[in-house]
């Protein structure tokens, strides 16, 4: 396997959503580049560093969706990981509805809160438990990924804890750099972080 360079692996985890979406056998670098705006030329580049042949006249949905979840690891859905959420305030909150995950390699199946009264008030398809409960529910429910939508003053210590755990990953949707241990994947979602990144992007195409 092609080592695959981080923008790229961005591009095609993407494009393993967008295929989930498409109700066709088949998909065409142009079509691609209609739903994505990228260039023809870039998207061969990234599918050509995948183990996929192409079909006439594009791509199988299914083998190439397959082939990008091989490249990076990603696990089918009847393999779904178990997520939980952390901090049900307003993000975190928004977070419950449930669609946001079809077709996804990820299950919520828990929601935690220092508020125990926000987890008695709040609907949602899975538990909702007060935070004290983090270390019984976790192992219990073999839950491994973590979104940390926590106030940014608890957001370290609250990681610290997750990782005791055994939280694999976390999606960082607070405004602290986390410092975890080595072999902890974190992805900084906070919406600030994520403009500030466009912003250095949009500046450098000038």
């Amino acid at each position: 396997m092609k080592q695959i360079p981080e923008p790229t692996r961005k591009r095609l985890l993407l494009l393993a959503q967008l295929l989930t979406q498409q109700h066709t056998e088949k998909i065409t670098s142009v079509n691609i580049e209609n739903l994505t705006g990228w260039s023809q030329s870039l998207i061969r580049r990234d599918i050509s560093l995948l183990d996929c042949s192409g079909v006439s006249n594009g791509y199988n949905v299914a083998d190439l969706r397959k082939a990008i979840c091989e490249a990076l690891n990603i696990t089918v859905e009847s393999e779904q990981k178990h997520c939980c959420i952390v901090g049900l305030g307003r993000l975190g909150a928004a977070l419950l509805e449930n669609s946001f995950f079809e077709h996804s390699p990820f299950k919520i199946v828990a929601g935690f809160d220092a508020s125990v009264n926000r987890t008695e008030v709040l609907r949602s398809t899975f538990p909702l438990y007060p935070s004290r409960e983090l270390e019984s529910v976790i192992p219990r429910e073999h839950i491994e990924y973590a979104i940390l939508a926590v106030p940014d003053a608890s957001a370290q210590e609250t990681a610290v804890r997750l990782v005791r755990c055994g939280i694999k990953g976390i999606a960082n949707y607070t405004g602290t750099v986390l410092s975890v241990d080595e072999g902890i994947a974190v992805e900084n979602a906070a919406p600030v972080t994520i403009l500030t990144s466009l912003l250095a992007k949009s500046n450098l195409s000038l």
